[in-house]
């Protein structure tokens, strides 16, 4: 996001992303969507996952108190949602992107959709990885 004159760190920064970059702006979408723990995506299942654990071990008030914080924290995602989708750009200066970004963008929302979408493996290799250490 950084420009000559914007250094691109503030929330209006995105303001009309998805006219000046639509690719970019679905994929900020899909990785909000992941943080806030909306299925199909890697967020969820490690949302999942983490309540299931508090459920399991009886920690009932950190299970809501977590599920709260969620909900919290969707409104702020979707907060930048809106201002990437709704408002209008300051300029009509296209983003450039280079290459390594566009791989490195790539590898990362097919690992999120695939892990949500798919995640038996993953999880297996997380419990084959934690076994050494388990009683």
């Amino acid at each position: 996001m950084r420009r000559r004159d914007l250094i691109g760190d503030e929330i209006d920064d995105l303001s009309g992303l998805m006219a000046r970059a639509p690719g970019m702006a679905v994929l900020m979408l899909i990785f909000l969507l992941s943080l806030a723990g909306i299925p199909p995506t890697a967020g969820f299942i490690g949302k999942y996952y983490i309540f299931l654990s508090l459920i399991q071990t009886g920690h009932y008030y950190l299970a809501v108190l977590a599920v709260g914080y969620a909900v919290v924290a969707l409104y702020y995602y979707f907060r930048i949602v809106v201002v990437m989708f709704m408002k209008k750009a300051p300029d009509a200066v296209p983003l450039a992107i280079g290459p390594g970004l566009k791989v490195a963008l790539a590898v990362s929302v097919s690992a999120t959709l695939v892990i949500g979408i798919y995640p038996e493996p993953f999880i297996l290799w997380a419990q084959q990885a934690i076994r050494p250490f388990s009683p």
